[in-house]
């Protein structure tokens, strides 16, 4: 490649760069508007629980149009810039470091998903969702059979030597977890051991981590396979993506079968909402247990004293919902950004 070419060459990708950086930084300015002016928190055991509102949609495009690096500027700028313009309560950084985390996975991940047959998609969801419920009903089944409850070790007079010889290997590990938990706490501690309420409260844990989170990966599945029924009826397939045959050039089957190929790879949806709504959703939830975590941990006195799945099982449902609303307005989003040619060719370069 000549220096000529090279310059050119160079001079179109910054200008490239540019215009998607002027297209980040419109979807950023509408976005701020809305969290500024529309968008309210809710209010969860005296604190703030969980804004709502449909700004983040805004700072989603740039990841799913541009791909990774403008889907982290985008959602960090976001809650950076969301927080000083109008402050709800201190600056967290690591907050705005897990936005500019997810904005980029959320692009990586519809990169990896973009074009992907709408039946192995599908497919892949409904044999998950299988999994997680057929595994948390055997480990609810199990542990009821070996008699774990919340309240077993209210009848143990000394907790580390509880046999589990006997019990199932779901049993076994929940128990065996919860006394590594208490020899560790009496090994630091000699003059103050654990109580057999705090022993039951870390075995309570054990439980929910072991049962309800497997089962909750499943209903939401079903949740995600129903959403994909609902919007995909909604949101019909753009007839935009149909190639078009080139009556100028000779008949070709591998120029017709590549052609097709780049046209479905293209297609922001492929006439199933189940990509989008996977890349969305999985990300936004993946988002709200990083960020319940650090505000159970960091920020909130009163949210300490109780257990985590309390503070994040009412956030992760308002989530689920408010990304669900998100899914359904990006999928429109990205039908009218594909119907302008200035704009798909930014996407499609």
């Amino acid at each position: 490649m000549s220096d000529q070419s090279l310059l050119r060459h160079n001079a179109k990708k910054h200008q490239l760069h540019l215009r998607r950086m002027v297209a980040t930084s419109v979807f950023l300015a509408i976005a701020l508007i809305l969290r500024t002016y529309f968008s309210g928190y809710i209010t969860l055991f005296g604190a703030q629980g969980a804004r709502v509102g449909i700004h983040g949609v805004f700072t989603i495009m740039p990841g799913i149009l541009f791909g990774p690096f403008y889907g982290a500027v985008a959602s960090g700028l976001g809650d950076l810039l969301g927080h000083f313009i109008r402050p709800s309560g201190p600056w967290l950084w690591q907050m705005t470091l897990i936005m500019t985390f997810g904005g980029f996975v959320r692009g990586w991940v519809w990169r990896l998903l973009r074009g992907r047959s709408r039946g192995a998609t599908r497919a892949v969801v409904v044999a998950m969702t299988l999994l997680f419920l057929g595994f948390g009903s055997l480990t609810m089944v199990q542990l009821r059979q070996d008699g774990i409850t919340r309240a077993f070790f209210y009848s143990v007079e000394y907790p580390a030597e509880v046999d589990t010889s006997e019990m199932g290997f779901v049993s076994r590990m929940v128990i065996t977890r919860t006394q590594s938990w208490r020899n560790d706490w009496e090994s630091r501690l000699a003059d103050a051991p654990p109580s057999q309420t705090a022993t039951n409260a870390v075995l309570s844990n054990r439980i929910d981590e072991t049962m309800f989170a497997p089962m909750a990966a499943g209903v939401f599945g079903v949740l995600l396979l129903g959403v994909d029924l609902v919007l995909s009826k909604g949101l019909k397939k753009d007839e935009t993506y149909k190639v078009q045959k080139d009556t100028s050039a000779p008949e070709s089957e591998d120029a017709s079968f590549a052609a097709r190929m780049t046209a479905f790879a293209k297609a922001p949806w492929n006439g199933s909402i189940m990509s989008l709504a996977l890349t969305v959703i999985l990300v936004s939830l993946l988002i709200n247990i990083a960020n319940s975590g650090l505000l159970w941990a960091i920020n909130f006195a009163g949210w300490r004293v109780l257990p985590f799945m309390y503070i994040w099982l009412p956030r992760v449902v308002l989530v689920f919902f408010v990304s669900v609303v998100n899914v359904f307005i990006a999928a429109l989003l990205m039908g009218v950004c594909y119907k302008q040619p200035h704009i798909r060719a930014v996407i499609e370069q």
